[in-house]
């Protein structure tokens, strides 16, 4: 309640500043006396404030903003007082800055903290393959707090293991709940994970899966997407992508698409209570990570495709591509300023002839796809594998300089 959030506050800024009297549970009587506090406390000296998981204080005190402001306005200025609101409900804090909000405008400067990529996960088990790295970003995804629970000196199915398919686990749970401090009923949103991470990327198919019509589902998605949760993908061709009806869904975080493609069908059965983990690793989730590991993968090959410096020209965008009917796809495309564009093909497994012989042949459709004022003046070729396996006539070809070649190792490098 807002009661307990001042008191709290009043005991933490009575053992700063060693006053005895609110140390004692003597609370300072209302927001604008604690920010009067801190401002004749400090003096003219520098006083750093944290306010973390802003939102929710901001609903328990939904006066708070507006008695900051007035602070802000009226007695911070010439002050060296730093104020800094986080939280993890994006939505919420992004409505902080809109303009009908009373902090509108007062924002000196925003950070936001993206999930680390996956080149980072050999911070956290670096003796691990560069292939088992991979594997292991598209299983614990990139937040911190996730990867710091990996064992570095036990193998990846073990981790997995004690994580994720022992009830003691910390991310034995994790995704089955994320939404419920955001949402008071969140079952339709979490059906909708369910249906992207099992497959289901456009919006037909997933209203199908869930049984619902397209408007029950709208503004679940879009709360979705407005929280990162899922992203919403078009075409890279694409001139108005918000009007895109080529439109595909994918789940952000590749924790929580591996905890809905695995994890989840282990808990509605029972299995995961009356199967060993090495049971149901070994039976149920390691014969289906080569089908699995295909979307993940081309995911870390567009983001590195964004970051790397071993393209023959510097990309300006990168992106997918496929046409209208799904039939045709390109995994990474990358376009540079200067009429360079390029094409690649990500492979899990071994690279075939057949391989490049398609990306060939749907190298032209995305150049008739592109905007006529965006000309092309040369077409490179790529081919990623994650098991470092090629073909005699692609090895050929990526030592001969005619095509590019990249391995896992390539991909987690830094």
């Amino acid at each position: 309640t807002e009661t307990e959030q001042l008191a709290a506050l009043s005991r933490i800024i009575g053992t700063h500043f060693e006053d005895t009297a609110l140390l004692r549970g003597v609370a300072l009587p209302d927001w604008e006396s604690l920010l009067q506090y801190l401002t004749d406390r400090a003096a003219g000296a520098p006083l750093l404030l944290v306010l973390d998981e802003f939102p929710y204080l901001a609903a328990a005190a939904p006066a708070l903003p507006s008695i900051i402001q007035a602070a802000w306005d009226h007695h911070w200025p010439g002050t060296r007082l730093k104020l800094v609101l986080s939280g993890s409900h994006i939505t919420a804090m992004q409505r902080l800055e809109r303009s009908d909000q009373p902090l509108y405008g007062r924002r000196t400067g925003r950070l936001v903290f993206p999930p680390f990529t996956h080149e980072y996960t050999s911070d956290f088990v670096p003796a691990y393959t560069a292939r088992d790295q991979l594997l292991t970003s598209s299983m614990f995804g990139g937040l911190p707090g996730h990867l710091a629970l990996l064992d570095p000196t036990r193998g990846l199915a073990a981790n997995v293991m004690r994580q994720m398919l022992t009830p003691a686990g910390r991310l034995f749970d994790e995704a089955q709940h994320m939404l419920d401090a955001f949402l008071g009923d969140a079952d339709i949103h979490y059906s909708i994970i369910q249906a992207i991470a099992n497959g289901e990327r456009t919006w037909s198919k997933i209203t199908s899966r869930l049984g619902k019509r397209s408007g029950s589902i709208s503004r679940p998605m879009r709360w979705l997407e407005e929280m990162q949760v899922v992203s919403r993908m078009v075409p890279i061709t694409e001139a108005s992508p918000q009007r895109s009806k080529r439109t595909l869904y994918r789940i952000t975080d590749p924790y929580v698409a591996f905890w809905h493609r695995f994890v989840a069908p282990l808990l509605a059965t029972g299995e995961v209570s009356v199967g060993a983990p090495e049971q149901l690793w070994h039976e149920r989730i390691a014969p289906r990570l080569d089908d699995y590991m295909g979307a993940p993968f081309e995911a870390m090959c567009r983001s590195w495709a964004g970051r790397t410096a071993r393209f023959p020209f510097r990309p300006s965008r990168v992106g997918a591509w496929w046409d209208a009917n799904s039939r045709n796809e390109l995994a990474v495309v990358a376009v540079g300023v200067d009429g360079d564009i390029l094409v690649g093909e990500c492979k899990w497994g071994r690279v075939d002839d057949a391989d490049l012989d398609k990306l060939r042949a749907r190298a032209p459709l995305l150049v008739a796809d592109l905007p006529s004022s965006q000309p092309v003046r040369r077409v490179h070729y790529a081919l990623f594998s994650g098991t470092d396996t090629w073909s005699s006539g692609v090895a050929a070809l990526i030592a001969a300089g005619d095509v590019l070649g990249f391995s896992s190792a390539d991909l987690t490098a830094r």
